[in-house]
């Protein structure tokens, strides 16, 4: 205990012993007793010395232990501090080999969702951060949109209204990916996987997994990073894709004896008699894949522009999240055209064995990239309306013609039109805002000397890229423009469906009255300049149809090609007057580029969107708007029955709409092992068709994520007639709009 009291005196303040004090008296009292030389003295306490070590070996030994229980104690509180330590380390710190970061403002970086997984079971933090540019990224948690957040920004609850009142919901759930669904003769479906005997039962898969288009980005930009020595992501992967089917008849694809029991017949007896795309105007594309049936192959196209990747993040951030540390496009904004394969293979068998040949079409990947091209302009004729538009340009080449070069086709999205596609898009700085341009695409088959003189010439003749598998291209002369409406979509198909009774529903499937359905001419291209209220218009396409038949432009003189470069449409007719009316209108946008036509009810199917707040003001959420929510809509003609007139004339009407919803998010957090349950900041779907039935067949979905990257899936269409909800005649969206019931 002396050892103790000793210690205790020496951190005294008024203790003036010197260092080592109590180490030497310790010393004189124990170790040293027997150094003692004088005998007499030694035999006079050879007793007392006995009893002195026995004491001095018991205070020894007390001291040894009270020393091993205060380092047991020390070691043991170090070793749970430094557990808790590192638990917390594992779900907010990034690997050791990442700079430090504020953590307290980061939410996750890039991982993959194997690797997310297995640094939680593990207990350690992910090896490294994500490289996969063909993998979904992650955001930060400001990146999500707070569905279920207890508190929300004003905008979207006490300033927010919402269709009938109902707050948006997730359209595709993780649950329900894959799952199957008997869809019954009768129109109704079942959950039960075990499929029945009844050939008229169909087997259908309620929604797909979202996919990313991965494009390759190596062509105008380098990923590689001196300062880090690793690949970073892309400056963007492409955002807003639109993607559509190249089957001739994508509609025509379902039973003849479920379309007898749905109560319609189908009026066209030959399946090639209706025509959505010729397959003579991609005939290049044909030609380059002939393994591959067009009715299984889809076309996507997206823009490389600005992009909000990084909106908000820190200069640390962008490293530890593996983002670019590009400030703007890399070689100019584009616009890129891919061939993606579908989910079904009709062709590519190479034996009769059913087993060999599903074993042959399982490794294929749903829309897999097999090609991809930057979409050129031909300057054949003067190109904007701005003073700095382009002018015509001769190609000095072997080629010929005219050059091409790539531009800025921002927003794109696909439509059909006379057999051909077109695509619809933006170009701000020679054209303005306010317009949408639209023009029919051409194909071509490239060469081996194409790729050779495009590694060399850039831009001109092959896009960009080094191995295009074919070339794709607009011509100056072909412009169309459209002024004034909100994110328009094109209307070019129409379907009528006839009632022998003229009193049945023509949104009543089960109806006893036999019914045909009618494709009618062509009326010529209109468009939908606003869904609140529904106003369709006709777009005036001057010669560009004469010009598309004859491709006889090399006869015109040059004077006449500046003045047929631009066709206007009116535009008093496509402003939506505002003023001119007290009542009110809703926020709601078109966000599609072409509308649908639903043989089965004559209806023309779109997708729009709302943000909140509506103003585009840059803000601590984006750039422009957030906080998106989408909404399925229907538009028809009022037609009549057979014996009461054909209704070619009639106007269109709103017939159904959904309650709004998000896609689910597919950013996976760091330490995580799946998305949350929530949607992003900003989603836009600028791509919709069908594929197959409107009944049973799929609705392809593309759509963009935070203005940085793309996904596609399908939903089965049951489910969108689940979704969609018939209006009381003449209601408009805002009659609709109600506060949210909470």
């Amino acid at each position: 205990m002396q050892t103790i009291r000793g210690r205790k005196r020496a951190s005294s303040p008024n203790t003036t012993l010197p260092h080592n004090a109590t180490n030497s008296s310790d010393s004189s009292s124990c170790n040293n007793n027997n150094n003692n030389t004088n005998s007499s003295t030694f035999r006079r306490s050879a007793a007392t010395n006995t009893s002195r070590r026995s004491s001095c070996s018991k205070s020894n030994l007390k001291a040894a232990i009270m020393a091993m229980i205060l380092c047991s104690f020390v070691l043991g509180s170090f070793y749970l501090s430094y557990g808790v330590v590192v638990q917390q380390s594992m779900t907010s710190h990034p690997p050791p080999s990442q700079p430090y970061v504020n953590h307290e403002t980061v939410a996750s970086v890039t991982v993959t969702k194997r690797d997310a997984a297995t640094a939680i079971q593990q207990q350690q933090p992910p090896a490294a951060v994500n490289t996969d540019k063909c993998a979904f990224r992650s955001y930060p948690k400001s990146r999500l949109y707070g569905l279920h957040d207890k508190s929300q920004p004003n905008f979207l609850s006490s300033d927010a209204t919402y269709i009938r009142g109902k707050l948006p919901i997730l359209l595709n759930p993780v649950e329900n990916d894959d799952k199957l669904m008997i869809h019954l003769a009768n129109g109704s479906s079942s959950s039960n996987n075990n499929n029945s005997n009844n050939n008229n039962n169909n087997i259908i898969i309620q929604q797909s997994t979202p996919v990313k288009p991965c494009f390759d980005t190596t062509s105008w930009e380098t990923l590689w990073d001196e300062s880090t020595n690793t690949d970073r992501l892309p400056f963007t992967d492409g955002h807003n894709p639109s993607i559509v089917s190249l089957a001739t008849n994508p509609y025509d694809q379902r039973y003849d004896t479920q379309q007898q029991q749905q109560g319609y017949v189908n009026n066209n007896n030959n399946k090639n008699q209706h025509v959505r795309l010729d397959p003579k105007h991609v005939s290049p594309i044909a030609l380059t894949f002939p393994e591959y049936s067009l009715d299984n192959l889809f076309l996507g196209v997206t823009i490389f522009g600005n992009g909000q990747c990084k909106f908000g993040l820190s200069k640390e951030e962008i490293i530890t999240y593996n983002f670019s540390t590009y400030t703007d496009p890399p070689d100019g904004k584009r616009t890129v055209i891919a061939l993606l394969l579908g989910h079904d293979i009709s062709r590519h068998h190479p034996t009769n064995n059913k087993q060999q040949q599903q074993q042959h079409q399982k490794p294929q990947h749903p829309f897999q990239i097999l090609a991809q091209t930057t979409l050129l302009l031909e300057r054949d004729a003067m190109y904007g309306t701005k003073r700095q538009k382009i002018a015509p340009e001769a190609n000095k080449g072997e080629r010929g013609g005219y050059t091409r070069i790539h531009q800025e086709f921002d927003d794109p999205r696909f439509f059909f039109h006379e057999g051909r596609l077109w695509i619809l898009y933006r170009n701000g700085p020679l054209f303005g805002y306010h317009d949408q341009i639209h023009n029919p695409i051409h194909f071509e088959m490239v060469s081996s000397d194409d790729n050779n003189n495009n590694e060399e010439e850039g831009e001109e003749g092959g896009g960009g890229e080094v191995n295009n598998k074919f070339i794709a291209y607009v011509k100056a002369s072909e412009t169309v423009r459209v002024c004034c409406g909100r994110n328009i979509a094109l209307i070019s198909e129409e379907v009528r469906v006839v009632d022998d009774d003229s009193s049945s529903n023509n949104n009543d499937n089960n109806n006893s009255g036999k019914r045909e359905v009618e494709w009618m001419p062509s009326g010529g291209l209109k468009a939908l300049t606003w869904v609140d209220p529904v106003t369709v218009v006709d777009v005036d396409l001057g010669d560009v149809i004469t010009k598309l038949k004859s491709r006889q432009l090399s006869e015109w003189d040059d004077d006449d090609k500046e003045e047929v470069g631009l066709t206007v449409q009116s535009e008093t007719s496509t402003h939506r007057r505002l003023g001119s009316s007290a009542k009110p209108k809703s926020n709601i946008h078109g966000t599609n580029g072409y509308l649908v036509p639903l043989p089965s009810s004559g209806e023309l199917l779109g997708i729009a969107h709302f943000h909140r707040p509506e103003h585009r003001k840059e803000s601590n959420y984006a750039l422009h708007g957030h906080h998106y929510t989408h909404a399925f809509f229907t538009i028809a003609r009022q037609h009549q029955s057979k014996n009461g007139g054909d209704g070619t004339n009639a106007g269109f009407k709103l017939k159904r709409i959904s309650n709004e919803f998000l896609f689910r998010t597919l950013s996976v957090p760091i330490g995580e092992k799946e998305p949350s349950n929530d949607g992003d900041i900003i989603q836009f779907a600028s791509g919709l068709d069908v594929f197959g039935s409107d009944i049973d067949g799929k609705l392809v979905l593309s759509y963009g994520i935070n203005d940085c990257e793309g996904a596609v899936l399908t939903i089965s269409m049951q489910k969108l007639q689940q979704m969609l909800i018939e209006v009381e005649p003449g209601q408009e969206v805002v009659d609709l709009m109600r506060k949210a019931e909470r």
